[in-house]
């Protein structure tokens, strides 16, 4: 897992004990090598680049990597997590579903600030990122954790239904 975030480690521990498999993860610290706070397809690239970066720096079987990213839709910000997954023969990816942010969030954001940071500045938190993130500050249902987990699943599916057949 291209990330020793803890929210993303557990959506990737209950994505796969939901699949049922017993496979061990671990969370390693990566580069994007994008924007600290990626815009649009920047997203899914450093998603790419997580997962692929994780590959090589571990020599596990399979990478994982998570991005969380904003984009432009219908004049409103929207937030969403990107998810791809890779092994030396296949790759495959996911998104998230997306929610709009506030105006105070959105406003933040697009002056330069990275969301984890404009959500803590807004709700005078502090490292809301590893934990509910902008999400649950809004929602105060969905976390980020629960935003991640189906999404991961999503990804995996050739990994692990490969080895169903």
């Amino acid at each position: 897992m291209g990330s020793t975030n803890p929210v993303k480690l557990e959506a990737v521990k209950d994505a796969i004990k939901e699949i049922g498999k017993e496979w061990e993860i671990k969370g390693v610290q990566v580069s994007s090598n994008v924007s600290e706070q990626p815009w649009c397809n920047e997203t899914l690239v450093g998603a790419r680049n997580r997962a692929i970066n994780a590959l090589i720096q571990e020599g596990c079987d399979v990478g994982v990597g998570i991005e969380g990213g904003v984009c432009w839709e219908r004049e409103r910000i929207v937030a969403f997590a990107a998810i791809y997954v890779v092994n030396r023969e296949k790759e495959n990816f996911s998104y998230s579903p997306a929610f709009t942010l506030s105006n105070e969030l959105a406003k933040l954001v697009i002056r330069g600030k990275e969301l984890g940071e404009a959500t803590d500045i807004v709700y005078g938190k502090t490292n809301t990122k590893h934990g509910e993130g902008a999400v649950g500050m809004l929602t105060k249902i969905v976390d980020r954790k629960r935003l991640y987990k189906d999404a991961v699943i999503l990804a995996l599916y050739p990994f692990y239904m490969e080895s169903e057949r």
